[in-house]
């Protein structure tokens, strides 16, 4: 049986357009609060974005009123919330502290449109086992969550295709999200192991969103979404300027070789930081909606010849030919 891709995702009465990006916000690797992000997104009216349940919860009082206004605002004017569980940044700043149940604190009353599962980030070493805690999780986490639940799938290589099809099997997800970091060591690896994850989902019959955590250097999002995956979150918006014409990445204090590129840099009235930040909005929208418009004619060949001309490209392709 042909599963036939899906260009579009409804999500809390919102049809979004796949591939989507969400602008990931975080209080780690960062140069400004998490409040600080999550208004200049709805500001931008960007139309996705992810937050952190830990960056909430461990936020002052006055910025979790901030952030909840905010994000009420995005979604009011039809942007989609996405929570993150914050296990990234309980990580990063070393508190054990953060579990399910303080998860829980944020995922029962904050608004939002749809969230990740409180993932385990030491997951069981076989398919089925690892199908079985993912399964049991997002059926905790769904019962104490004002909105929709997906599973993340966390595992060794070469079973995630596996076990991302045995979830999908019983859960039916909107989305089914593995991290980027998992797939393997470098990006040709990364996006054969995308192809397979796709395939296995695809032998169920009906089509299941493949969503890489952890992922917003646009080249890769090219070459997973030619592969095969549909949505993408990360934090590069926030932690580098990029360049128009090259979809390349730099540092910020690079920006001045491409603020030409749009009006925040030659005519914005907002802080450097602030204004890079809006260059980077302004490229990720155009973007994506250049590689919707390639790989929903089947036409991979369009984004490539903008991004990645050349022996880049096939490199690309040649990767995944036999997959």
């Amino acid at each position: 049986m042909t599963v036939q891709r899906k260009h579009t995702l409804g999500l809390a009465g919102t049809t979004v357009q796949l591939p989507c990006f969400f602008p990931s916000v975080s209080s780690v690797k960062t140069n400004l609060l998490p409040v600080d992000y999550v208004e200049l997104l709805a500001a931008s009216a960007y139309p996705l974005f992810l937050v952190s349940a830990y960056d909430i919860a461990n936020s002052a009082p006055e910025h979790q009123e901030r952030i909840d206004r905010a994000t009420k605002q995005s979604r009011s004017e039809g942007s989609v919330v996405l929570l993150d569980s914050g296990n990234y940044e309980s990580f990063w700043k070393g508190a054990p502290d953060w579990r399910a149940e303080t998860f829980h604190k944020i995922s029962s009353t904050f608004e939002y449109d749809i969230g990740f599962c409180f993932d385990n980030q030491v997951p069981p070493t076989t398919a089925k086992a690892i199908c079985e805690d993912v399964v049991r999780g997002v059926l905790r986490d769904q019962e104490r969550s004002s909105s929709t639940i997906v599973p993340i799938v966390h595992g060794p290589t070469d079973l995630l295709p596996e076990a991302a099809q045995m979830v999908a099997g019983q859960l039916y997800p909107v989305l089914l999200a593995v991290p980027e970091r998992a797939l393997g060591d470098d990006i040709l690896a990364r996006a054969r192991s995308v192809r397979k994850i796709r395939q296995a989902l695809d032998q169920l019959g009906f089509y299941c969103p493949l969503h890489l955590l952890g992922t917003g250097n646009p080249i890769s999002i090219i070459a997973y979404s030619i592969a095969g995956a549909d949505s993408f979150d990360g934090l590069e918006w926030c932690q580098t300027v990029v360049d128009h014409e090259t979809a390349f990445l730099f540092h910020f204090q690079h920006w001045d070789f491409v603020r030409g590129q749009t009006d925040w840099g030659s005519h914005g009235t907002l802080p450097y930081i602030q204004s890079a930040l809006m260059h980077n909005l302004d490229f990720y929208a155009s973007f994506m909606r250049k590689l919707q418009e390639s790989i929903g004619c089947c036409n991979p060949h369009g984004i490539m010849k903008a991004f990645l001309p050349g022996t880049r490209g096939e490199i690309i392709l040649n990767s995944l030919e036999g997959v």
